[in-house]
Formats: C-alpha cells, structure tokens, sequence
C-alpha cells in the first residue's frame, strides 16, 4: 500500500483549524486534521459555551458551543477526499479527519512526521500511536485556560476531571465565564464577580466597563499581586478586591449564584470571570527553535508562518487562531487567522513562484 503524503496536517479541529482545512483543500490540497477531542477529552473555548448563543461567529450565528463543534466537523466532511488529474499528474484533494493528539513532530528532510497517540487515553492503559507524514503543518491546537482550585480533585488524571465541578457550572447564561468581550454583553449593569491576581486580571476588569460599573476582584485566598499604578485606579474606580479563599461554589442546577468562603460568608453575584492564565496545547513542539511570547503562545508572520529565535520563517510550519500571540481571542479572528494559515501552508508547495 502506497504512503500517504499529505500537502497539509492541520493539528486541531476549532474554527481556526476547520477553517486551515477548508481553505487548503479548497486549493485543492490533500489536507489531514488531528482532531484530538476523542483522545484527550479536551475541549476548546468555544465548546464552553454549553447554553449560550455564539454571537459573533460570522459563519454560525446563533449556534451554541456543543452544536458549533459538530457544525465544524460537517463542514470538514463535505470535503471527502477524491482524486483528481492536473495535466498528465494524478493528484488528491479534501480532508482527511482523524482521532489523534500530537505528541511530537519531526521534520525529515522535506517532510513533517507528526506521531500522534489515537486510542483514548485511559488510566493504566499504554498510548497506541501513529505516524502521518506531511509537506506542511498548521498548528491550530490553541490553549486550555487555568482554572480555580474551586472544590479541585488533585487525584483525577484529566484536566476536565480534576475541574468537574467548575465546569459543571461554565458556558451558561449565569454561570463561569473566560471572556468578557465574548460574554461581558450578558451582564450589562449588574455585578460581576472577576476571579484572578496582579495586573492580568485588571484586563479584565477594563473590558468589564462596557457593560458595568459594579465589579468585584476575588483573589481566592492570594494576595491580589497589582501593582501600585494598578492598585491605584483599582480604588479610584471603586472595585472591591476580597482576598478570602473560596470554599465551594453556591449554585442552583447549573447556575452560579455565588460562593461559601472558607470564613463562613456568602458573596453573591449576577455574573461570573475568570481569568488565571492558559496553557498553549503546544508540548508537541519541543525541541523546536520557535518564537513565542511570555505566555507561550507563538509568534508569527503576517503570513502565518512560525519564525525561529532569529526572526526567520521556518518552512512549511504554519499557526492560527488561540495560539497565536497578540490576536483577539475571539472565533471571527480564528476564522480569519486559519483561513490565512491555510492558504499560505497552500501557497508554500507552488511548483511555481514569482521570479527574483
């Protein structure tokens, strides 16, 4: 049996990576994408809003995090895979989904191996891996934002697991939110509860204001870590800063109202954020000479190409959408950052290009 060789492997199945596969397959490429969510039970942003209508996606207006996810993957499908002649070549075009978390890549000559694990990762159970080999590589696996040691089991294996709880009450009208430009808009004058330290979530906090007035900053039982300038329009604009570690959340099914302290109060809110930081899905690229920012997250050209430390593109690496350092968090973005991404990982495997 002949080995694939794929034009381009998009790592991740969110709007920026469907978007990569769309574009790429659409110039007519071969396109593969790892969709991890089987394997690892990780789930994107966008997924996280369980209850609430997706406002700002260009695409899928109206769509819920859910039904978004498996919107995504139908428009991937309604690319098969077909082969096609160009002149006397004989060639294949459309998308490729497969179960797979990238565990490492390697570049082989003119190629990328990408081993990914593709059986669910199970407690005691060994990883079965796989190999796909491609000309180009899109990297569009985003991040996973930190969460609070809210009612937190240290013991559980899995990310989703550990923070079961919180989770139960994330991606609902009244419940945890991780973007106020995505949400903000649902607590317009009422009381919004920010959870985080040190300047970061002032950032928040400045978002905040399109909506209300009445904010609250809960360190959960840190020292809120700002810094004097920060501090100082802190108070100015009146915003309560409560250091108290929170003991559990106070919730009614899936909505949050409010939290018991570890001191016996209550504190309740119309609304909830946190922002504790992220983690980039990038582990795959150790051991590789790449940009990135203070938080991980890559740096790259105006093409979408990943740069080395010194500042050159490196050949047939590509990223797009959450990953992508100094971009809005926003799905229209990653749509426009994985078309881009897309379309040049396309670009890069020309026979022809303009001459010097």
């Amino acid at each position: 049996m002949k080995e694939i060789i794929y034009d381009v492997a998009v790592i991740g199945a969110g709007p920026a990576g469907v978007q990569a596969a769309v574009s790429a397959s659409h110039q007519m490429r071969h396109v593969l994408v790892l969709h991890s969510g089987k394997v690892s039970f990780s789930r994107g942003r966008a997924y996280w809003s369980k209850s609430v209508e997706i406002e700002d996606a260009p695409v899928f207006p109206g769509i819920i995090g859910p039904h978004f996810a498996k919107e995504l993957m139908k428009w991937m499908e309604s690319r098969p895979v077909v082969d096609f002649m160009l002149g006397s070549e004989n060639r294949k075009t459309g998308i490729d989904i497969r179960d797979g978390m990238v565990a490492k890549i390697i570049k082989n000559g003119d190629l990328f191996e990408l081993e990914a694990s593709t059986k669910t990762l199970k407690q005691n159970t060994s990883s079965e891996m796989a190999s796909f080999k491609s000309r180009t590589v899109v990297v569009a696996a985003g991040f996973d934002d930190k969460w609070p040691d809210i009612e937190f089991d240290p013991n559980a294996e899995r990310l989703y697991k550990q923070y079961a709880t919180v989770f139960r009450y994330a991606g609902n009208r009244k419940g945890w939110h991780v973007c106020i430009r995505c949400d903000g808009h649902l607590h317009v004058n009422e009381h919004l509860a920010l959870l985080g330290i040190g300047d970061y979530i002032y950032e928040a906090a400045i978002g905040a204001q399109d909506f209300t007035d009445k904010i609250t900053i809960l360190t959960n039982g840190r020292p809120h870590g700002m810094s004097p300038s920060v501090l100082k329009q802190v108070k100015a604009r009146k915003i309560n800063i409560i250091e108290t570690k929170i003991k559990r959340h106070i919730g009614e099914k899936t909505n949050l109202l409010g939290f018991e302290m570890v001191d016996g109060s209550e504190l309740f809110f119309h609304g909830f954020l946190v922002d504790e930081g992220l983690i980039p899905n990038t582990k795959f690229l150790d051991g590789w000479d790449y940009q990135k920012d203070e938080e991980g997250l890559i740096v790259a050209n105006e093409d979408m190409q990943m740069l080395d430390s010194n500042g050159a593109p490196i050949p047939g690496l590509f990223a797009a959408g959450d990953i992508i350092s100094g971009e809005r968090n926003l799905i229209a973005t990653a749509f426009a950052l994985g078309q881009e991404a897309g379309l040049s990982a396309s670009d890069s495997l020309r026979q022809w290009h303009f001459p010097d």
